[in-house]
């Protein structure tokens, strides 16, 4: 048996030493690329606000580009390695089963038959994966190689977009004359002065437009508590940024408060609201309500007037409860839940989120209301009881499904639409609402209860209302709903209307004062 294998055919001690050898290298270079890191980047372009921001990034893409195309270089050295070794003990097999078929053994030949066969599918198996990690690995550059070219071309477009602003290109600085925009200009701008709320997303929807651009914004001042302020690049005016100074176009009504504080609301049009009482420093501030020892059970809710959503909201099951819990440090406003509240189909209690439009234009007196002919119903989890006070089954504060399927909806919308009317004129005549020297707009919520004789009540505003984009919410959005709202404020060629509909126009009060930065969020 002597050089001979145990399958019968002979192998020299050479091929044997020269095959363990490919084996472990093989098994080294599979160890390897266990341990190289995988190829992906984790960078990846986003748009940018500011010239720093765009400058960081290019760097993090450039870096990563960098590590990453070494990263796959290394993982197809490797498997080109691997596959070099898998070429060699193939052709090791080879030459050992042309020498075995030279034997009349037939079970010598079966087995070099078998040994060629699983060195060849080596061969193939390393060979396929090479060519997979050379597609990754070019795929990978090409990939970071895209996002590096959207952040040169993003960098291009801020210089131009800086270029053209210093050269008289954007609107006039507004706050300071009422001067025309100008028909014959290419570009429009809009600013991220990261004041919050939805300035971000309207300026991504403007920017869906060909014609608008970028500004980019820089750091402004910070107040004693490090709170950092923002403003367009050198103190520009542009056509759109949520900061209201520097803005053609201000996403801040002025008087806002007066539809945000439930108390103030209550002021004005307490015809639309379930009566409603005001505890102060643990007090009742005017009216007290009468006993409700004979009264029917019906659940109490206790607010503070400058919060929404329901966060605030405690519900009682007497107006002397809420007075107890009340703190001392808030103001309350405390209604009785309506009678006869109209429930959803297995018994949920369900209030209707109703989405409106104002603009004040710029002649500072005239107002315009739309009202959009969709919106959602909030609905509890649970069945509702007078007597259960949970939040589960009294408050609703999610957006639970769109309303158009509602049986009730097309019955109560002009009611809805006529009470945010009545509630506009009234705080435009009234001077509630004040008037710029621009254009002034804001998308608000109002939360509506209905009973079952189709009557409404107006619970509150909600003037940062929660919106969800396409690209986040693909099934239910509002992208329609913005896009809309922002053609109507500043109309372009590809834009609609969508559901918006026009509800009241009026006339205010004139302007008391002219507009300064800081008055832009009252």
């Amino acid at each position: 048996m002597d050089g001979k294998p145990s399958g019968g055919y002979p192998e020299k001690p050479q091929a044997r030493c020269l095959g363990a050898q490919q084996e472990k290298a093989m098994q080294r270079c599979q160890a390897l690329l266990s341990r190289l890191p995988p190829m992906e980047g984790s960078v990846k372009y986003e748009r940018s606000w500011g010239v720093e921001e765009s400058l960081e990034q290019f760097q993090c893409l450039m870096r990563q580009h960098e590590l990453q195309s070494s990263v796959g270089q290394s993982h197809v050295a490797v498997r080109k390695t691997h596959t070099d070794f898998c070429t060699l003990n193939a052709m090791d097999v080879a030459k050992i089963a042309r020498e075995a078929f030279s034997m009349p053994d037939t079970l010598s030949k079966a087995k070099a038959l078998e040994e060629v066969k699983l060195a060849t599918q080596k061969l193939r198996s390393s060979m396929k994966l090479k060519n997979i990690k050379e597609l990754q690995s070019a795929g990978k550059i090409e990939m970071m190689e895209k996002e590096i070219q959207k952040s040169n071309a993003e960098m291009t477009t801020l210089r131009k977009s800086i270029e053209d602003i210093i050269n008289g290109g954007g609107p006039p600085f507004t706050g300071k004359n009422k001067a025309e925009v100008g028909t014959n200009r290419t570009w429009f701008y809009c600013s991220d002065c990261h004041v919050g709320g939805h300035g971000q997303r309207f300026c991504r929807y403007l920017l869906k437009r060909p014609n608008w651009r970028i500004y980019p914004s820089e750091k402004w001042f910070e107040d004693r508590n490090g709170q950092l302020s923002h403003c367009p690049l050198g103190k520009k005016s542009v056509d759109f940024t949520d900061e209201t100074y520097f803005s053609r176009i201000c996403m801040h009504i002025k008087g806002r408060i007066w539809l945000e504080d439930k108390r103030k609301l209550y002021e004005f049009v307490p015809d639309l609201m379930p009566y409603t009482y005001v505890i102060q420093n643990r007090q009742w501030l005017g009216e007290v309500p009468k006993n409700e020892a004979d009264a029917s059970p019906w659940p109490w809710f206790l607010k503070e007037t400058d919060r929404n959503w329901g966060t605030s909201v405690v519900c009682c099951a007497s107006a002397k409860e809420c007075l107890q819990k009340a703190k001392g440090d808030a103001v309350y406003v405390v209604q009785k839940h309506i009678p006869d509240p109209l429930l959803y189909t297995n018994g949920e209690k369900c209030h209707i989120k109703f989405y409106n439009l104002l603009i004040g234009l710029d002649d500072g007196v005239t107002w315009r209301l739309y009202t959009y002919k969709d919106g959602y119903l909030s609905i509890s989890p649970k069945p509702w009881s007078p007597e259960d006070l949970s939040k589960e089954c009294q408050v609703t504060i999610i957006r639970t499904k769109r309303i158009n399927d509602w049986p009730y909806w097309p019955k109560v919308y002009g009611k809805c639409k006529a009470g945010i009317a009545t509630v506009i004129k009234r705080a435009a005549e009234q001077g509630k609402l004040e008037g710029r020297n621009k254009i002034q707009f804001e998308i608000i919520s109002a939360d509506y209860i209905v009973t079952n004789n189709e009557d409404v009540y107006l619970l509150e505003f909600n003037t940062g209302p929660v919106l969800r984009d396409a690209e986040d919410s693909p099934d239910v959005h509002d992208a329609g709903m913005v896009d809309g709202a922002l053609h109507i404020v500043e109309p372009w060629e590809g834009g609609s209307p969508e559901l918006w509909d026009l509800a009241l126009e009026c006339k205010g009060q004139p302007p008391k004062q002219d507009e300064s930065f800081t008055d832009g969020y009252n």
